[in-house]
């Protein structure tokens, strides 16, 4: 874990070090060569296991100077050398949400293990609010590594997998918590 811990703050070094480039009397590196400038943690990062391999998943947000916002998942093989972008949610589509959590799931029927994200949007502050979440799939390759995928297929159901909470009635989200999405996807995959 503690290896772990200093290659995410060695990762986090290099995304900043065209600030220190920048500083120097040299042409500014383009656009598109530039890493990006992660300036939150969205979540604390996650170590998953799945059939004796073991990874960790890494949330990264961005806030633009524009005030758009951006989620990315980042995850860190078995063997720690390579380091894998899994998944990104870009600024139109993150921009109000709030991510609650983020958790592995194993699917008791299937063995499959995932990793479940829940975003909290607020419609109207105070009063009404919408969760949906996303699936991230582990799977072996065949070269043994553990990875992380998330597949568009599969978001297409899922994102038509919202609940509202409101506060002006009665009617509340059932998985508005990590608890409650464990809860309605142990319903939901025992059918």
């Amino acid at each position: 874990m503690r290896y772990k811990i200093v290659l995410f703050m060695l990762l986090s070094l290099i995304f900043t070090m065209q600030d220190v480039y920048a500083s120097l009397d040299v042409d500014p590196i383009p656009e598109e060569y530039q890493f990006p400038k992660y300036n939150n943690i969205a979540h604390p990062p996650i170590n998953v296991e799945y059939k004796g391999h073991k990874g960790t998943a890494m949330f990264l947000s961005n806030t633009f100077e524009d005030g758009r916002r951006n989620l990315e998942v980042y995850f860190l093989t078995n063997n720690n050398k390579e380091l894998n972008k899994a998944y990104e949610l870009y600024t139109y589509q993150y921009g109000n949400q709030e991510l609650v959590s983020a958790f592995e799931y194993a699917d008791k029927k299937t063995g499959d293990k995932y990793i479940y994200i829940l975003f909290k949007s607020t419609i109207i502050p105070n009063k009404l609010y919408s969760y949906n979440f996303t699936e991230l799939s582990l799977f072996i390759e065949e070269d043994g590594i553990l990875r992380v995928l998330f597949f568009l297929g599969d978001n297409e159901f899922l994102s038509k997998t919202t609940c509202i909470d409101n506060f002006e009635t009665d009617r509340r989200c059932e998985f508005s918590t990590k608890e409650g999405l464990i809860k309605y996807l142990d319903k939901e995959k025992s059918r």
